[in-house]
């Protein structure tokens, strides 16, 4: 068999054409409406963040009412917070629940690491990293109920909260599922499956409006009410729950407008943007990885673009009003 020997200069030349065909192109809008600039500085950068808070490098917290004065101990990052309760966990299955003082309320080390936690009154409902749940009274230290799902072999960084329902915990899994508890019986009352899978299959959002429930994996969203399901199919970024609509955010950069039972109503299309958070109130503000801010109605009629400061590439955390980032900050002016 004959070998075929190309000229030195023919196999470069083929490299960088290669090269040339998948490099990554950028969100880059023609005439932004004008630059962003940071309000003031944080006490220290930002170490971990995820929908709930984020934690700073000296121990403080940042949740959705903005920067808290409370300290977690070294180790652990910010979970949850609830009426002035702040839930840490460190990676060695340690839980930890302070006050706005820093006293210590609750403590416990778990044989496996906290993935997610919510609170209740006394009653503590726990996601682990080995898609464990568990329901905890913190009063007695008594474990109420518990149950170990299927081994997942990777999950999102994204990890939603249990919910507490009318004497329900719905329980978040990290295969795709929904699990009902009754709180009162402390038995499984639904299981419902969003999308089930071994890898990255975690529900990412997970929300209740009305009588409705809202949840996602990053490949599905579903919608249910007391008489009917519907689901949505894409590559999902977050999801954003309102009154009788829901807003639907994809890791190739559409932002999709529905209605409750999922049917898309409207659509808007930004060509290379990568999402990285959203700030949400009477407009939507959606932060593009590049360094951008896309701002829009809740209709998805019309749209500005804003530069930040910063591209983005390492943790962030927005409230309603507010964008924290590295150690700066900035608040949107109210109109």
């Amino acid at each position: 068999m004959r070998k075929i020997l190309l000229p030195l200069s023919l196999v470069f030349l083929i490299l960088i054409v290669s090269g040339c065909s998948t490099k990554r192109e950028y969100f880059e809008p023609l005439n932004p409406a004008g630059k962003i600039r940071y309000d003031g500085s944080l006490p220290d950068k930002i170490i971990d963040a995820s929908r709930n808070g984020a934690t700073l490098q000296n121990g403080q917290v940042i949740t959705s009412t903005g920067l808290q004065s409370v300290q977690l101990p070294e180790g652990f990052l910010f979970v949850n917070s609830e009426n002035d309760r702040y839930i840490g966990v460190n990676a060695c299955g340690g839980l930890i629940i302070v006050d706005a003082n820093g006293t210590r309320l609750y403590e416990k080390k778990f044989d496996s690491t906290v993935a997610s936690a919510n609170i209740k009154d006394n009653i503590l409902a726990l996601v682990f990293a080995d898609n464990s749940l568990a329901i905890v009274d913190i009063l007695s230290t008594k474990e109420l109920f518990s149950l170990r799902g299927d081994m997942v072999y990777a999950h999102d960084s994204k990890i939603a909260l249990p919910y507490f329902l009318k004497g329900l915990v719905v329980f978040p899994t990290l295969d795709g599922k929904i699990i009902i508890v009754d709180t009162n019986t402390h038995q499984v009352v639904r299981d419902i499956v969003v999308k089930s899978e071994k890898f990255f299959s975690n529900i990412i959002y997970l929300d209740v409006l009305d009588d409705r429930l809202v949840a996602a994996t990053k490949n599905r969203v579903i919608s249910i009410n007391p008489t009917s399901m519907a689901y949505l199919d894409e590559e999902i970024k977050d999801v954003i729950i309102l009154k009788d609509r829901v807003l639907i955010f994809t890791k190739d950069g559409k932002i999709l407008l529905t209605n409750a039972d999922l049917k898309v109503l409207k659509e808007r299309k930004f060509k290379f943007a990568v999402f990285a958070g959203m700030i949400y109130g009477e407009f939507i503000y959606v932060v593009e990885r590049g360094g951008y801010l896309i701002a829009t109605d809740l209709d998805l009629v019309s749209v500005n673009i804003y530069e930040l400061p910063d591209a983005i590439d390492t943790f962030l955390f927005t409230t309603k009003d507010q964008f924290f980032y590295g150690d700066k900050y900035f608040k949107l002016a109210k109109k």
